[in-house]
């Protein structure tokens, strides 16, 4: 029955890996027979399961049992919520403090070695800091609030209480949402500062690196509102995944709501002629395109089709996105009959 699978679940899941699959072979072995010898031959019904595992009593008392002498700095009671905390404000942390260390580099450009060391410097600080803070306070409350604690939990337990077991295909991974938090701000602020936001090129009598801006550094404040709404969704959508950390309905309509503005933002942005950069085929072409290669030829056909097609890529990518979120919010969450 689901009710002795989601109990088992209970209890296994705040013991050591290695341990989990021999306590829950001898906790099902139990309950069988503790319901063998209540039912004494006739059908089990759910009424004996929930009278034979509120015999058993609260699956956190249980694993305490199982799990022997209590040595740890973070009890089982508070080591599941520990994690998902530590997790979920590094994965923050770290993205805030990889999107400044960049944003930095763009301001104040330095070389690529002193980068790499600051950029991982960087991360390696605020991920020890993260760790430490954390684990503090948790270890804090477990010592001095663990009463406090207790007596906020409901006194007595039942089988109602029993968690679902959660399906990994409903899981919503860490790097997902960080990887877009993280490449929305960095599209932001490459924006914001559009003579770094463009493609390198080696000057034609000289060694030295040129940057053509992309964009139209004249229209950046006219169109900065409609960025600011385009990647404010993009972010707001990414950080209602990182706070509910599973797939459901909620995710999916926010996910629809989001990607429908930043997709109107994105029209209202990227179909017009005047935010792209009017002298870019001139300007990358004067150093180092000869006329007789061709080049120029090419770059003139391709830069309005990239420039007038480029809404077509948003467009599919928000529209793929959503059909996602949609599928794994609504249909496979959806409750199986």
């Amino acid at each position: 029955m689901e009710t002795i699978e989601r109990y088992i679940y209970a209890v296994t899941r705040r013991l050591p890996t290695k341990a989990q699959e021999e306590v829950k072979l001898e906790l099902r072995g139990l309950i069988e027979d503790l319901l063998a010898e209540r039912v004494q031959g006739r059908e089990v019904d759910e009424n004996d399961v929930n009278e034979v595992l509120v015999e058993l009593g609260n699956p956190e008392n249980l694993a305490r049992e199982y799990g022997g002498e209590e040595r740890y700095l973070i009890g089982p009671s508070l080591f599941d919520s520990y994690l998902n905390i530590l997790k979920t404000v590094g994965s923050i942390v770290l993205a805030v403090v990889q999107t400044a260390v960049v944003i930095q580099a763009l301001i104040s450009p330095v070389g690529i070695v002193e980068f790499i060391v600051t950029f991982l410097g960087s991360l390696v600080s605020a991920g020890v800091q993260v760790f430490v803070w954390v684990t503090l306070i948790f270890a804090a409350v477990e010592r001095f609030g663990k009463e406090e604690l207790d007596m906020t939990k409901v006194t007595e337990w039942s089988p109602d209480l029993l968690r679902k077991i959660p399906d990994p295909k409903s899981q919503i991974g860490l790097t997902d949402p960080i990887f877009g938090i993280a490449f929305s701000l960095l599209f932001l602020v490459m924006y914001l500062i559009p003579q770094r936001f463009g493609v390198l090129q080696i000057g034609g009598t000289s060694t030295t690196l040129i940057l053509v801006p992309v964009v139209n550094s004249a229209a950046t404040a006219r169109f900065l509102p409609f960025f600011l709404g385009f990647t404010g969704l993009t972010i707001a959508k990414e950080v209602c995944k990182l706070v509910w950390r599973t797939w459901n309905k909620k995710i999916a309509v926010i996910s629809l709501v989001c990607n429908m503005g930043a997709i109107a933002f994105a029209h209202q942005i990227f179909t017009k002629p005047e935010f792209w950069n009017p002298g870019f085929i001139q300007q990358l072409a004067q150093n180092n395109l000869p006329e007789a290669s061709g080049a120029s030829e090419i770059l003139q056909w391709l830069w309005p089709l990239l420039t007038t097609r480029f809404i077509y890529v948003i467009v599919i990518a928000y529209v793929v996105d959503t059909i996602s979120a949609l599928y794994r919010g609504l249909v496979e969450n959806a409750p199986r009959r």
